[in-house]
Parts: C-alpha cells; structure tokens; sequence
C-alpha cells in the first residue's frame, strides 16, 4: 500500500530510539505505527515480532484491521498484537516460578468479584497473600506481578528484548502505574514507541492512572515527541473533531458544522426522537455513499440502553411519519441480567422438585444474585441480603424456620407453586409476572426483563422447548439458561460494529462507526450531572469528546429541548 508521507512522518520513520506521537482520534497514530513496523521487519533476525500493546479487545480488533490495510500477509505474521492484560497472563504462566516457586493460578474475575464482597478484612492483603504463598493471582495483578518479574529478572527482561525488538504502545494516557512499570523496564531492552492522545483519557477515576504520565514517561525515556493533533484522517473534513474538542474545552462550538447536528425533544418525545434519529442518520450515510453503514447509539447508562433498545424494537410515530422497528445489538454489562436469568430457571423447575429442594434451590440462586450484586457495586445491603439468603438455605436444609421475612416470601412463593404449560415463551413471562407477585423478586426481575438484550430467545426456547418433550418440565433450566446466555456473551464479545449498535460511552472506546448518535435521557444519563461533579465538568467533556469521535462521517445529538448547552463560550 503506498501512502504519501509529510515531513513529520518521514522523521517518525527515520528516527532511531524511543517515540511518543501524541494526536487526536483520526490523526493517524496507528498508521504510522504500522508503517514504523513495517520499516524495521526487514531487519529483525528469525524468531522476533513487533509487539503491539493495546487495552481492549476492540482496540485489537481495530489495530488487526488496519494491519490489513497496510502489511503484507507475511508482514502482518511478523506483528503479535496483544491487550495487557492477555500479554501479562502469557508472561506469569510462563515465568510465575520466578515470583514464588510456584505456577501460576488464575482468579478469573466473576469468581474474584464475589469473594471480594464476601471477604472481611484487607481485601488487597488477601490477594497479595495468595499470590505470595500459593500462587493465585486475580485480574488486576497481572501487570504488578509481572512488573516485579521484567524489573527483577534480568534473563526474562533481555528475553523479551530479543523476541520484541519494538514495541507498540497503544493509548498510552491510559497506562496505569503497573503497566507502566512494564514499559519502563523493557525500555532499557528495546524500542518503545508510544502512542497517545492527551485529551482521550477517561480511565482517571482509576488511581493508578498518573495525570502526568505522558511528562513522567517523557522525562524518562527522552523519546522523539511527534505531535499530529492537527490532522484528522478519520472524519477528513475536520468538523467531528473541531466539534469535539470544543465541547471538551468548553469553548464556542463551530458553526457551521455539517457533520454534527443537534436534535432537542420536547417532554414525551423522547421514544420517537431517538428511533426518527436512527432512521436520519441511515438515510444521511446512504445520501454519502456509505454502503452497509455502522451506526452507534450511545448513552451514559445501562438503563437507557436498555430504554433505547426497546424504543428500537418498536413502531413509532414521528411527525405523522410511520417508523418500522430497527433491526440492532446491543453491548452493554450484562453480569446481573444473566443472575437474574437464573432465578427465573430455578422457578421454572418448581413443579418438577421436591418442595424443600425448590426453596433451597430457589433461595440460592437469589443469594448468588446478591453476592455477584456486592461484588459490583459494593453496598453493604446487598452483601447483607446475599449473606441472609444463604442462611436461609442452611435453614430450609435443616428443617428450621427462616427468619428474614424476604426469604419467607421467596419461599412461601415457592409453595404456593407455579402453573407451566408447556409453551416455553408463555411460560417464560408467566414466571416473570410471578416474579413480580414477589416484593422480595422486584428488583431481580427488573433485571429479568433486560434478558432480551441477550439476544439469545431462539436457543433458550429451543432448549427448553426440549426439555419439556424429553421430561414434562423444565428440569435442568439453571444449567440450560447459564450455558446459552454463557455463549452469547461470549460471541457479543467478539463482534466486530455491525448495523446498529447500542451501548454506553464506556464501551465504545477503540471503537469506530460510520455515524453515531449520542443521547441524553430526559430524566437520567445526563451528558453533565452536579450531583457527581462540579462546573465545567472536566471527565463529563472528556468522556463526550471520546463519543462524538468514535464517527467517521455524521454525528447526532439527541437531547432533551430544555438543558445546559453543551459549551458556555
């Protein structure tokens, strides 16, 4: 692929030792990377690759399709392109004994999460003292433990010099002390180049993630700095980014600006607005020339992509305009919505048990609910019903009486039965109407109903379609509706944007789309909330700014008709 070069990036080429391109989304940082790449294959000896760390799957994805682009296949055999986390785990299966004697064993975090919430004491002190005396290391260890592996080995860090002679790092704002350290110490080893772009960072909740890590590096590495944020390769005619960084920068917004167009609803409006925008922006990129268009709708929480997802599905009426439902996917943390799914199978095998194995089955799956709820968001209520739920399975076991009055409404739910016909979808909302008989189930079946999103209601009622053919009921349901939604959000992971796509902001990061649509709720999600933060709303901006960029063509933004502008200049 030949690709016309200005001076800065010829001297990206030609420079020797450390680099650090900073620009924005679009300004070619991953390009010239891959062409760095290219320029020092031909030199590297049998054996070694060019690795490429980035921070997410998506990102990987992104970087592996811009591999296509630019590499020749036996080039691109040549360049390994890893998350940290996937690299750091290769290294301690590999060289964990270095740390302790031991292998390494893995706490993968589903599992962590819950032990957390349950644990009482020093949380971090547990974990160091596991991995210290037996070898077991949870997700967020990865990079410290190998950190202290490339800092205090000198074989295993000239190893990796020797089968990585650069190395690549993605999004580097973003690298948190323990990655860092990594970087750092291989830096003695092999050639670092860095790219980053300052205003791109919304990971800096995270302590660990140093403000002034770009200076820091800056200072120790003493790289050639190569600035690109003046150009835009993504969105050519500037406006998307221009846009963007006035809203992050809270300055006047520029106008015109064809790409971006704002679209205000009035009260009631909210459901025909966001569907009339998605039909608008299909149309605006068929208008472009933009054949088999990626569209993200993105939003602040997982309620209204949950909202947004069902305004889709639907028919509306917009400004005596029909609107057919909107084939779509939707990304979003599914973790309690698939707890929650599992409630709704233990019911279901209600008639096929004995009535102390359904309350004790029933009464667990409520708990574990409540355990993997504390392992998410911490609150004591949650590890309270999560602890009083398992009590009450140790009472229904041994006979005793319950005592919390939620378990006694779970079980006494358990007893007055359930009536199934047979109809897996039938009776999959009959079970969810149960559900809501139960003041103790409101909340998991709140969740219940965003089993939808799965997208998986053909394999679940095919398999309990089955189960009732082959046993008159749903025996088994738990291990059946863990197995598909198991499997779909495996293959949700992997995805690469098709269609339309509905997420939070969070989760579009590395990702890019032909148009985006950005939606405010009317009453929540708001883009800036004062009850979290203080004016101008510095992590509001920066986190809008990675939205509006996430386009390549068309941006729209749908927010209630009366609320604060997006800039005050």
């Amino acid at each position: 692929m030949n690709i016309e070069l200005d001076q800065k990036r010829q001297d990206i080429l030609a420079a020797d030792g450390h680099l650090l391109v900073t620009g924005g989304p679009g300004s070619g940082k991953t390009t010239i990377a891959l062409l760095k790449a290219q320029k020092v294959i031909p030199t590297m000896k049998p054996g070694r690759e060019i690795l490429f760390l980035s921070f997410s799957r998506a990102a990987v994805k992104q970087v592996l399709t811009r591999c296509k682009t630019i590499l020749s296949r036996d080039e691109r055999r040549l360049i390994e392109v890893q998350t940290y986390h996937s690299f750091c785990l290769e290294a301690l299966r590999t060289h964990a004994r270095l740390l302790n004697g031991q292998p390494a064993r893995i706490a993968y975090p589903d599992k962590e999460r819950i032990e957390r919430a349950e644990f009482e004491g020093d949380w971090p002190g547990e974990l160091a003292r596991r991995a210290r005396e037996s070898g077991i290391f949870a997700f967020d260890q990865f990079a410290g433990a190998t950190a202290e592996i490339v800092e205090g080995c000198t074989a295993v860090r000239e190893l990796l010099g020797r089968k990585y002679p650069m190395i690549i790092v993605d999004e580097f704002q973003d690298t948190d002390d323990d990655q860092w350290r990594i970087v750092a110490a291989l830096s003695a080893v092999t050639t670092i180049f860095c790219l980053a772009d300052p205003d791109q960072s919304i990971f800096q909740y995270d302590p660990k993630v140093d403000p002034l890590r770009l200076k820091k590096a800056s200072d120790f590495l003493h790289p050639k700095v190569v600035d690109l944020a003046g150009d835009n390769h993504r969105s050519p005619h500037g406006g998307i980014l221009q846009f963007a960084d006035a809203v992050l920068k809270n300055t006047s917004l520029p106008s015109p600006c064809g790409e971006v167009t704002q679209h205000g609803y009035p009260p009631g409006q909210f459901e025909p607005t966001v569907h009339a925008a998605v039909i608008w922006m299909f149309s605006q990129l068929a208008k472009a020339g933009v054949e088999n268009p990626t569209i993200g709708v993105l939003t602040r929480s997982n309620q209204v992509v949950s909202e947004i997802s069902s305004i889709l599905w639907k028919e509306h009426t917009y400004k005596t305009q029909v609107l057919k439902p909107v084939s779509h996917d939707v990304v979003w943390d599914a973790e309690l919505s698939a707890a929650s799914a599992l409630v709704l199978a233990a019911m279901l095998e209600w008639p096929r048990l004995n009535l102390t194995d359904a309350k004790a089955h029933t009464l667990g799956m409520v708990a574990a609910y409540y355990r993997l709820k504390a392992a998410t968001d911490g609150t004591k209520s949650a590890k309270n019903l999560a602890r009083q739920f398992s009590e009450a399975v140790g009472a229904v076991t041994a006979g005793g009486k319950i005592r919390i009055k939620a378990a006694r409404e779970v079980a006494d739910a358990v007893a007055a039965g359930i009536e199934l016909v047979g109809d897996p979808v039938t009776d999959w909302r009959s079970t969810v109407r149960a559900m809501g008989q139960v003041p103790a189930l409101a909340e998991i079946q709140r969740q219940v109903r965003l089993v939808r999103l799965f997208r998986a209601t053909d394999a679940l009622g095919q398999g309990l379609a089955d189960s009732w053919i082959a046993t008159g009921g749903y025996l088994g349901a738990p291990l059946l509706v863990k197995k598909v939604l198991d499997q779909e959000r495996l293959i949700s992971a992997e995805q690469d944007p098709q269609g339309v796509l509905v997420m939070n902001i969070h989760k579009s990061k590395g990702k890019e789309f032909d148009g985006i649509i950005l939606v405010e709720g009317a009453f929540k999600s708001f883009f800036f909330d004062e009850r979290t933060e203080k004016a101008p709303y510095p992590q509001s901006r920066r986190l809008l700014r990675v939205a509006i960029t996430r386009a390549r063509r068309r941006v729209a933004i749908v927010r209630p008709s009366k609320c604060r502008p997006l800039c005050d200049g």
